[in-house]
């Protein structure tokens, strides 16, 4: 079951859920009564409203009616007076034809901004502030061509404004009837919406009002070409209402939006006019009139359903929810908390409340003797580390003293070699006692550590050490922090034994362990070495792989179950080891009790 499904499981499992749902069922059949009538009353209350806004639409796009119609009579005229004025052809009377077209700029009827002459080749020669274009090709001279009548069309991107403008035009014709070309005019889309806005109401208007021609081509909006599109009935194109007389109906558009539509023709067949009003109008005239016969059982079959909840909200559930916040909070590690606050609460309920505390009072109290006894164990833990390295350091000053009465070179540096042994080995017990814990042990801590502790046992007058660490933050159980510290610790004699003379500088050693992929990491331990005489008597390598360095080093490996690698690169010699990381649990089982894990019961409920 994925989390979705099941919070929602959880919700309508609530206890307020269902005593709405029981109260819901009980009080059904008055709902549907209720529907029934409010239906009916709605569906009368819509036609009659359906009625008025096609009357109201008419009286709201007078002034874009009456500018349209001013276009109209322009063009009508403007092509009777070329007519006259083109009679010897265009270029012979340019000049009179541009004043012309200035003069129906400048007259300041309506909201023309552009007039213009367009001959049959499609040159506009002849246009207000002695514009000229030439328009052959376009489809709009096309569609001029095919019919030549008077029209009314849009153009997104008007050659001069380069705004979207209405363009009527009208065919220009000579004496004998023959077609010399079209007069035109140009209203921006803007001011036509600003005039509309401004004549309509001062308030704001839910009325959109929008013209489009006999093809169904949307010419003008108030509200923008764009959000007109969206602002149209769906399944029901413009060009379906053409030679209509007009209608109204009631629709959802584009945007799923249900609101009432007008459709009234302004010229049959030619240009028609969509008004427009949000479904809230059609609600406001429902509730205008007397008090809907539906509306007191409807409300009281919703008051039945918040009193259900307001009870078991205020009984049951705010308690129930405040218990829930207790304990979750106690689940996620929080112990300081103020007492339940149960007061007018069931007795149940307070029951319930009372044994939750007495339950948490326990586990705390176990928690503390639980703490409390990990960290005697700790502390005995670091105590063993801290004796053993005492005794570490006791065995090497008898191996000193043995020293000075040893006779032979050989058996001198025999015990000398036991004795750096058994001090590293107390070097390691005492980074131990400093980092280690009962399950862990921080590995960029231990081994900077002891690889600084014996640089420093090591160093002396013509033997000096830099050394370079970078540790990954690695936790390690204690099985694997010891044969790890003991293989440094090896691995740093070696370094010691052939590190460079103070002639050549500071030896440099460097100290890495990184994280690798599938649960691995590699050791790696890079010195530089004195130069070699030629004979290999001074590489690591020269004491053989069966040394007894090189036993404790693959024996220490072998309990880390690593892999060595190792050789000369250049003037260093690089010592790698590759070994699994166990996981921390097994550090855990050693000192965790044993405990028989018990089903818990499914706690998929939620109270909100």
């Amino acid at each position: 079951m994925t989390t979705k499904s099941a919070a929602v499981r959880r919700r309508f499992s609530g206890l307020g859920f269902r005593l709405m749902a029981v109260m819901g069922v009980a009080l059904l059949p008055l709902a549907m009564l209720s529907y029934v009538q409010g239906l009916k009353t709605a569906q009368l209350a819509e036609a009659r409203v359906t009625n008025v806004i096609r009357g109201e639409t008419l009286m709201a796009a007078n002034p874009l009616i009456a500018e349209i119609v001013k276009a109209q009579t322009k063009t009508a005229t403007l092509a009777v007076v070329l007519r006259a004025v083109l009679r010897g052809g265009v270029a012979a009377n340019l000049e009179a034809c541009r004043e012309v077209m200035d003069n129906v700029v400048e007259a300041d009827i309506g909201l023309i901004t552009f007039a213009g002459y367009v001959d049959v080749n499609g040159q506009m020669l002849c246009g207000a502030r002695n514009e000229q274009r030439d328009l052959s090709g376009t489809d709009a001279m096309a569609q001029l061509l095919t019919d030549p009548g008077p029209k009314i069309a849009v153009n997104p991107h008007g050659p001069v404004s380069k705004t979207s403008v209405l363009i009527a035009s009208h065919p220009v014709r000579d004496r004998s009837g023959a077609l010399m070309g079209f007069a035109f005019v140009s209203l921006p889309h803007e001011a036509l919406d600003r005039r509309v806005l401004v004549n309509v109401r001062d308030e704001a208007q839910p009325l959109s009002l929008m013209t489009f021609d006999g093809k169904g081509v949307l010419l003008t909006s108030s509200i923008g070409m764009d959000a007109a599109r969206d602002n149209l009935p769906v399944k029901r194109p413009l060009e379906s209402f053409v030679d209509g007389t007009g209608t109204s109906f009631v629709a959802r558009t584009a945007t799923g939006e249900r609101r009432a539509f007008a459709i009234v023709p302004l010229q049959a067949g030619t240009l028609y006019l969509l008004g427009s009003w949000p479904a809230n109008r059609l609600d406001n005239t429902v509730f205008e009139g007397a008090f809907p016969a539906f509306l007191f059982p409807m409300m009281m079959w919703a008051a039945s359903l918040l009193v259900a909840l307001l009870a078991s909200e205020s009984q049951v559930l705010r308690h129930v929810r405040q218990l829930r916040d207790r304990i979750t909070a106690f689940a996620a590690g929080e112990r300081q908390l103020p007492r339940l606050d149960m007061a007018g609460a069931a007795l149940e309920l307070r029951s319930v409340g009372r044994a939750y505390e007495r339950m948490t009072e326990a586990v705390v109290r176990n928690e503390a003797d639980l703490e409390n006894t990990i960290h005697q164990k700790e502390v005995l833990l670091r105590e063993v580390h801290h004796r053993v390295k005492n005794n570490l350091q006791l065995i090497a000053s008898i191996l000193n003293m043995q020293l000075r009465g040893a006779r032979t070179a050989e058996a001198k540096e025999a015990m000398r070699t036991v004795q750096d042994r058994v001090i590293s080995l107390a070097t390691v017990h005492r980074e131990l006692y400093q980092t280690s814990g009962l399950t862990d042990v921080r590995a960029d801590e231990l081994l900077p550590r002891v690889a600084t502790d014996l640089l420093r046992i090591g160093s002396a007058p013509g033997r000096r050490f830099a050394l370079d660490a970078q540790v990954d933050d690695i936790r390690l159980t204690p099985d694997q922090a010891v044969p790890l510290a003991l293989f440094l610790t090896e691995g740093m004699a070696n370094v010691i034994k052939h590190s460079p003379t103070a002639a050549v500088g500071k030896a440099r050693v460097e100290l890495t362990l990184r994280r690798l992929e599938n649960s691995t990491a590699r050791f790696t331990l890079k010195n530089s070495l004195m130069p070699s005489g030629g004979d290999g008597k001074d590489s690591p390598d020269a004491d053989g792989k069966d040394g007894f360095g090189s036993q404790l080093l693959t024996a220490f490996s072998q309990q880390l179950s690593g892999k060595i690698t190792r050789g000369r690169s250049g003037d260093a010699y690089v010592l790698n080891m590759d070994f699994p990381m166990r996981p921390l649990s097994e550090g855990e089982e050693r000192v965790a009790p044993k405990v028989v894990a018990r089903p818990e019961a499914d706690d998929e409920d939620d109270l909100s």
